[in-house]
């Protein structure tokens, strides 16, 4: 008789055992269909709250472009034209004129250190009579 105590004894403890695996695995799939609801709630207020956000910006845009419409529709082009006067031709063959070329010539001569004693260019010439009032 003591093997049949000890044989009902293990198969209760074994039953325990079975019990309290099959309640761990039921408490788990419990819970993650609890977490998985929870997450589930979370997801849909964000997305109201985006669709919310999204509506808003929606009717800015709308606002600020029905505005800028009447805003260019009001816009008036005024042209001015100008007069340039020329004093020299700009376009030609040679690059610099007697002026220009004087100039880079004393440039170069500062630049080298050579003395420079007389005027920066070549001199126009004499005059042609005397000057008038």
């Amino acid at each position: 008789m003591t093997i049949g105590v000890m044989h009902f004894a293990l198969a209760s403890a074994l039953a325990a055992c079975l019990a309290g695996i099959g309640g761990f695995a039921y408490g788990t799939r419990v819970g993650l269909a609890q977490e998985q609801a929870a997450q589930k709630r979370v997801g849909d207020a964000a997305e109201a709250q985006r669709a919310k956000l999204q509506g808003q910006i929606d009717a800015a845009a709308e606002r600020h472009q029905s505005t800028e419409y009447a805003r260019q529709a009001n816009v008036r082009e005024i042209y001015h034209e100008t007069q340039k006067v020329i004093e020299r031709p700009v376009y030609r063959n040679l690059c610099i004129d007697a002026d220009g070329v004087g100039l880079l010539d004393r440039a170069a001569y500062i630049a080298n250190g050579a003395d420079i004693a007389g005027p920066a260019g070549p001199a126009a010439g004499a005059a042609q009579g005397a000057a008038k009032p």
